[in-house]
């Protein structure tokens, strides 16, 4: 059960359909889905199997099913949940507990993660030199006429996705390197390195803003001096990133998230408890843009349709309540709290503080949190912080 989940772990940054009506995220759901019954089915069958779950914390099992109980209220109060909204939301915690569960070391989980992050951010690394290997598959990305960035997009479909995978993935590297051997070490050097050039290489500025705050929270972490230097290159880093980005322009890119945030956030307490059910922004977004043109909030340049508000919080105040708002910033305050109680934290377990922080920040901009790989990765990296240090190693 142990393999099984890590190899759950590398698949599923990795899985992808060509010819689905969601190519690139489907499969990933019908993972997430699926791993979680077949490791617990797993478990009970193996009945010489008597390993038990490596120190699995009863505050993310509590956290991950408050999570999970909320998609549920609003799913059956809201007034028409969206199907894959509602699967998703309740797939990727569940994932998490089942792999953390599986009697997998915080190490083990940590170098699958990392693996994983390395061979998108190899894929990543070849579109951007114009080698799509999903070419061989069949896949023929629909990029012409569009930024040269778009052609980034790895695994996962978009370059704005990668590059949050990305922001995840480094501090979890990183940690590698300091717990690692020499081998494992040097290894996971070159991982950090292959994929900060693939964040660099999908011009997100969301992204870099995430890896800026994962660095800044490493370093306060760790606070020693070789930290403190290796945060401080993150950030500059990410600051020569998006003053060479390829994207729009930031005040552009700044005013369209100002106008899905007032078009959206007008409706944020509707249904102030549970919301109008996951999925609802994607079914009312053209009535509520209409709305806003006779408010006077109109902005041809930013007119159409969309899926996500590009930020987590409002759109989980929208479409799940206060409930759900709750569910998302509970798990972030006890990963800080944890943090600042345990100091010295152990490595792994700054790394993970760090990931979470990264798709936080992503999240404020982004939407990584409605995506299936960033909200596995998201509930990984809270249980690997939240999981008790066997030692002062790891």
């Amino acid at each position: 059960m142990t393999r099984l989940a890590l190899i759950a772990t590398w698949l599923l940054p990795l899985v992808f359909w060509p010819g689905l009506q969601r190519p690139f995220s489907l499969p990933k759901v019908a993972l997430l889905a699926a791993a979680p019954v077949v490791l617990l089915a797993g478990r009970r069958l193996a009945a010489g199997e008597r390993r038990a779950p490596h120190g699995l914390s009863r505050a993310f099992t509590a956290l991950a099913l408050a999570w999970i109980g909320s998609f549920a209220l609003s799913a059956l109060l809201g007034p028409l949940p969206a199907l894959y909204d509602v699967v998703l939301g309740m797939a990727a915690p569940a994932f998490a507990l089942a792999v953390l569960s599986s009697g997998a070391t915080r190490a083990q989980v940590v170098t699958a993660m990392t693996g994983a992050a390395t061979v998108v951010a190899c894929v990543a690394l070849l579109q951007w030199a114009e080698l799509d290997p999903l070419a061989l598959w069949g896949w023929q990305a629909p990029v012409d006429g569009l930024s040269v960035r778009m052609r980034v997009h790895a695994t996962l479909g978009n370059p704005n996705f990668v590059g949050a995978f990305m922001a995840a993935s480094v501090p979890l590297a990183a940690a590698l390197i300091v717990t690692g051997r020499r081998w494992h070490a040097a290894a996971a050097g070159v991982s950090v390195v292959v994929i900060m050039a693939a964040l660099v290489a999908t011009g997100s500025r969301g992204a870099v803003l995430g890896l800026a705050v994962a660095g800044l929270s490493w370093a306060a972490a760790r606070a020693s001096r070789r930290a403190v230097v290796a945060g401080c290159s993150v950030v500059v880093v990410g600051a020569l990133a998006i003053w060479h980005s390829p994207a729009r322009p930031l005040q552009t890119t700044l005013e369209g998230r100002v106008y899905l945030w007032q078009v959206v956030g007008r409706h944020a307490v509707e249904r102030p408890v549970a919301g109008l059910g996951p999925g609802a922004v994607a079914l009312r977004f053209p009535a509520w843009q209409r709305e806003a043109d006779a408010a006077g909030h109109r902005d041809v340049r930013f007119r159409g349709i969309t899926d996500h508000v590009h930020n987590d919080y409002l759109e989980a105040l929208v479409e799940r309540g206060l409930v759900g708002l709750c569910t998302l910033l509970g798990p972030l305050a006890w990963v800080v709290g944890t943090a600042i109680r345990r100091h010295p934290y152990s490595p792994l377990g700054v790394g993970a503080l760090a990931s979470v922080l990264a798709l936080a920040t992503c999240a404020l901009v982004d939407f990584p949190l409605a995506r299936p790989v960033e909200l596995a990765w998201w509930w990984l990296a809270i249980g690997l912080a939240l999981t008790p240090d066997p030692s002062p190693a790891d």
